[in-house]
């Protein structure tokens, strides 16, 4: 009898140690995306990555749209550089084909943007049969090194506080930032994709700093001056590089290098599934 229940209780911890199931949407359409028409006179350019996709999110309801690949760095929340097709596995559709994904989150809350990121990986899982790995190899990047001379960073005043960065007049693309009680990996995370290369701390630095920051931000690839100045941003000053900026006023330099980084590989993918 002892026996039995030993058997039993085994069991019930087995179960209970299930692995949970992966966050997804409760309801999901993806479709091709059909491009809207041009205006008169105007010639789209044919890419074959239409750059980084978004989120738009309202209430329970989520959208974006892209081709494969850059669906894949939407949800892992990576650069460019840092996905890429298997060698084994390098279908055309991939990046030729754009796709729209309209989903509703589970509940009536606004779903975090880490939610929608994972429960989008498991969209790309069930419905593209997405199949991934991680990988080291050498690539460019850029390192962040201190400058000569040493840096210019004062310890936080603000030990026992979250990280915080505050806008402090920025005008355009022209950011003027009080940032309190920002690690180096937070600094990296804030102006990382200013950057064409992963951007590495290499500074040695620990605990958290107190700066101001007043740099000149890039536009996203590819954006025209017609879209500046519809967003506001065409008639103002550009502000001093940010690698520049970084050096004087942080005692930080921007040099670049080759490293071994880890990547994400698509190995597999199918076209999508049906709604």
């Amino acid at each position: 009898m002892v026996r039995s229940v030993g058997i039993f209780l085994i069991g019930a911890v087995g179960a209970a140690q299930t692995t949970a199931p992966r966050p997804a949407f409760e309801v999901a359409s993806v479709k091709p995306y059909i491009r809207p028409p041009l205006p008169p006179g105007r010639v789209a350019l044919v890419r074959s990555d239409p750059g980084p996709s978004q989120f738009q999110i309202s209430g329970a309801r989520v959208s974006t749209y892209g081709n494969l690949l850059a669906l894949v760095r939407l949800s892992y929340d990576l650069k460019p550089s840092h996905v890429s097709l298997s060698p084994e596995w390098t279908d055309g559709w991939a990046t030729s084909e754009l796709y729209q994904i309209d989903a509703i989150a589970p509940g009536d809350a606004i779903p975090p943007l880490t939610q929608v990121r994972e429960m989008m990986q498991t969209l790309l899982a069930e419905r593209f049969q997405l199949k991934v790995s991680h990988r080291n190899q050498v690539m460019p990047v850029y390192d962040l090194l201190i400058a000569p001379g040493g840096p210019k960073l004062k310890p936080t005043a603000f030990a026992d506080g979250a990280p915080l960065t505050r806008n402090e007049g920025s005008t355009g693309l022209h950011l003027r930032l009080r940032c309190l009680n920002l690690t180096m990996a937070d600094l990296v995370e804030l102006v990382r994709r200013q950057f064409d290369r992963p951007l590495l701390d290499k500074t040695g630095l620990t605990g958290g700093f107190d700066f101001s920051l007043d740099y000149g931000a890039q536009p996203p690839l590819g954006t025209t001056a017609e879209t500046l100045a519809a967003m506001g941003l065409g008639d103002h000053e550009s502000g001093q590089p940010l690698a520049a900026s970084l050096r004087e006023q942080l005692g930080l330099r921007v040099v670049a290098a080759r490293e071994q980084v880890e990547t994400l590989v698509i190995d597999h993918a199918e076209r999508p599934s049906a709604n």
